[in-house]
């Protein structure tokens, strides 16, 4: 099996741009500097260690099985062709010559049965052979001269390569519905597409049908990952988007259409899940980090887009989004807030996330009910987070266990030996998303025999969380119960007989009020000690910092219901008010026109839809003796229309008519051909006429932009009344923030007098 040339069309977005990318990256460039000048490897994020030659793939110097999967999938490959791109020192690339030679003398000839993990692990053998891949195109690419030096070696780079993807071809190597399979499957998909043959064809089809099935697994039909873990719904949707942009549609076949059917879905969960403060939640294997904007060239024609913008930028981008709470019954999530609030008091909104249930082995924690709650500019209930991948490890033992989250532990009751028990073990009830006062009722049955019903309510003008936690058991066991809320470690607990009070440093307050049966006992744990682990919270991979645990215990109880109500008090510049609406005028098109008349007059209109309103528009600017209208319409249908009507009316001199002919495919951009000679508009007319609302938002969404740059600044923005809801508020923030006065209109469907004179 030969590789392809590099010119080889199908090889442009799946190799070319990525080696652009990755070889031009000032980040890699420096880690590949530091291997070769300064003998220190650093594989980011991990901190650098003594670096002398390649050998030792099998060393441990940070404890981490995570650092010895990035040394053995040959991460460091992408660092050194950074530098070599940099410097042109090809003593850069003998070094990566070296570090492959190494590994494969040791391993190429072994099989699973090797006792060292990383060496055929699932996920490493394929993100290895990614990184071979680019280096031998790399290379070809940028360094011929060397090439025809080692041309022995990129022949046993090449040979290596078919021994990877045998190994990703067979299904008992195949981690089939995991992200590491997804990965596994790209990755074949890749190797069948650069390599020339038969094999290589087989290789394509086997991925093609595999990503398939990872598609339809990986994702509930509300669009929500299913690997219980916010970081991983967007890792994993993030390797499905890299596959839709890099292969062409006669590699994917219907696979677009099927990433399609899901994919603004996983973007709103995403808009949801962030924060107020920007970053995800530290929910199941995730750390409390900020994520990045991967979406434009495929959304940025999708309102979706612009409501994820909005929470990406703390609303300093895209538009507002017009639902508050979310619950994903079938997913396991319920998401609420009091309010998108403006840029300037962001941060300072309310955020609820309730996790019901596990939906997958994979990344599971044993975190069934529980509840974060974000407010006022900090953290109040916490959840445990990610801190490692080394399960012997106390804390990650702790982390993943139900002592790490706000859920009750209960004598006499475990989880079922079959995992498979927890994936049927929960359910949603109830829900309601209506605001002001969101709630949620859950059931949760995977602690046999004991069944957990728990009720989140969130009074978002009172600022009052409640939740009621029923237990029960068919049998007679008297029973320990539990109840656990965790704080972080900056909150002050005071315990008032059955009541506590909870203080920030910023002034914040909370008060919390037990009804129905009253606690035995009320205590604070902090930290660990030793392998002791009490209450303790990772917000980053591998770092680890004390919380504090309210423990609420009721004693040897057949059943119990009780309500705890969270009630805030906040410091007043801790609040964030209402966001100001804005109070946009309605008026009808004939009282527009006339006011028009008597100001200073309008030499560039600009109408989009086919409303009959252009026939007034056109009128108006015959009767000032100047000006025109451009028209754009969705179609030459609707422009034959248009122009019939204006001969009807004498009017073909003052308006012209553009069909948009927008991309069918992303990244959608503005129609060129209409914008042209468009410019000192004064007044953009926007109308839903002749566009299906889809159409019609990605004509705004594209179009829109554009047009606003081409007003004047005294330029009016007219929107219809019969514009959708999320169109208009699209259209005034957009109008708004560029200081154009905008007004709502009526009346621009229906036909009126036109002069003839």
């Amino acid at each position: 099996m030969n590789l392809k040339k590099m010119g080889a069309a199908e090889l442009e977005r799946c190799v070319q741009k990525k080696l652009q990318q990755l070889s031009n990256h000032s980040g890699n460039k420096a880690l590949g500097e530091k291997i070769v000048t300064k003998q220190q490897l650093e594989l980011s994020p991990f901190k650098a260690v003594p670096f002398s030659e390649w050998g030792d793939w099998e060393q441990d110097p940070l404890n981490n099985r995570s650092w010895q999967w990035r040394l053995n999938w040959l991460s460091f490959l992408s660092y050194l062709m950074a530098y070599h791109r940099a410097s042109g020192d090809e003593a850069v690339l003998d070094s990566a010559r070296e570090g492959i030679q190494s590994w494969l003398d040791a391993y190429l000839e072994t099989d699973t049965s090797y006792p060292f993990e990383f060496i055929w692990h699932d996920h490493a053998t394929a993100l290895r052979a990614e990184q071979l891949v680019l280096l031998a195109y790399y290379c070809r690419e940028h360094a011929p001269d060397w090439v025809s030096k080692h041309a022995g070696f990129l022949t046993y780079l090449e040979q290596a390569l078919v021994v990877h993807g045998q190994w990703l071809a067979k299904d008992s190597f195949y981690s089939e519905h995991t992200n590491h399979g997804l990965e596994q499957a790209r990755v074949l998909l890749l190797l069948g597409t650069v390599f020339e043959g038969e094999q290589a064809r087989e290789w394509q089809q086997t991925a093609i049908q595999r990503i398939s099935s990872e598609l339809s697994f990986a994702f509930t039909d509300e669009g929500v990952h299913v690997e219980n873990s916010p970081a991983y719904h967007i890792f994993v949707f993030k390797v499905f988007l890299g596959i839709i942009k890099d292969y062409p549609e006669e590699v994917l076949g219907d696979l677009a259409e099927q990433f399609n059917q899901f994919s603004a879905k996983a973007l709103a969960f995403i808009t949801h899940i962030l924060r107020p403060d920007g970053k995800l939640p530290p929910i199941g294997d995730t750390e409390q980090l900020p994520t990045s904007d991967a979406y434009r060239d495929m959304f940025g024609h999708r309102l979706e887009y612009q409501h994820f913008l909005y929470a990406l930028t703390q609303g300093k981008q895209g538009i507002r989004p017009p639902v508050l709470n979310r619950v994903y019954p079938k997913s396991g999530y319920a998401i609420f807030r009091d309010q998108w609030p403006a840029k300037e008091h962001y941060e300072k909104a309310f955020h609820l996330i309730a996790k019901v249930g596990c939906s997958s082995r994979y990344h599971h924690q044993q975190d069934e009910g529980h509840i974060s709650l974000y407010a006022g500019g900090e953290d109040w209930l916490i959840d445990s987070g990610l801190y490692n991948y080394i399960n012997q490890d106390p804390v990650r033992k702790y982390m993943r266990g139900r002592p790490g989250h706000n859920v009750p532990i209960i004598s006499h009751a475990s989880y079922a030996k079959e995992f498979e028990h927890r994936l049927s073990a929960w359910q949603v009830t109830d829900h309601s998303e209506a605001a002001p006062a969101p709630q949620l009722t859950m059931r949760l049955d995977v602690l046999p025999p004991v069944v957990h019903e728990r009720k989140v309510a969130f009074d978002a003008a009172a600022k009052v969380l409640k939740v009621e936690d029923t237990v029960s058991a068919e049998d007679s066991q008297l029973r320990n119960v539990t109840l656990q809320w965790h704080f972080p470690k900056d909150k002050t607990l005071t315990i008032e007989d059955s009541q506590v009070v909870v203080t920030s440093p910023t002034g914040n307050r909370l008060t919390i009020e037990f009804e129905g049966e009253i606690p035995d006992n009320l205590s604070v744990a902090k930290g660990r000690k030793e392998d002791r682990v009490f209450s303790c919270i990772s917000y980053k991979a591998n770092q680890v910092e004390p919380s504090q645990v309210l423990r609420v215990m009721f004693k040897e109880r057949r059943g119990l219901n009780v309500t705890t109500r969270f009630r805030f008090a906040m410091a007043e510049d801790k609040v964030a008010p209402a966001p100001e609406q804005s109070d946009i005028p309605e008026h009808s098109l004939k009282t527009l026109l006339a006011a028009s008349r008597q100001a200073d007059p309008v030499t560039q209109s600009v109408m989009i839809g086919n409303a009959s309103a252009y026939l007034a528009l056109a009128s108006s600017h015959r009767e000032q003796g100047l000006g025109h209208v451009s028209l754009l319409v969705n179609d030459s249908a609707a422009c034959e229309q248009a122009q019939a009507q204006l001969r009807e009316h004498y009017l073909t001199t003052w308006l012209s008519c553009r069909p948009l002919a927008l991309a069918s495919t992303p990244p959608v951009t503005a129609d060129k051909a209409a914008l042209k000679g468009l410019e000192g508009i004064g007044r953009l007319v926007i109308t839903p006429t002749g566009f299906t609302e889809k159409r019609l938002t990605t004509v705004l969404l594209s179009m829109l932009p554009p047009l606003l740059k081409r007003m004047t600044k005294t330029g009016e923005v007219w929107i219809s009344a019969d514009l959708p809801e999320s169109l208009q508020a699209l259209c005034t923030t957009w109008a708004e923030q560029r200081g154009l006065a905008v007004s709502v209109v009526t009346g621009l469907d229906v036909a009126m007098e036109v002069s003839h004179d």
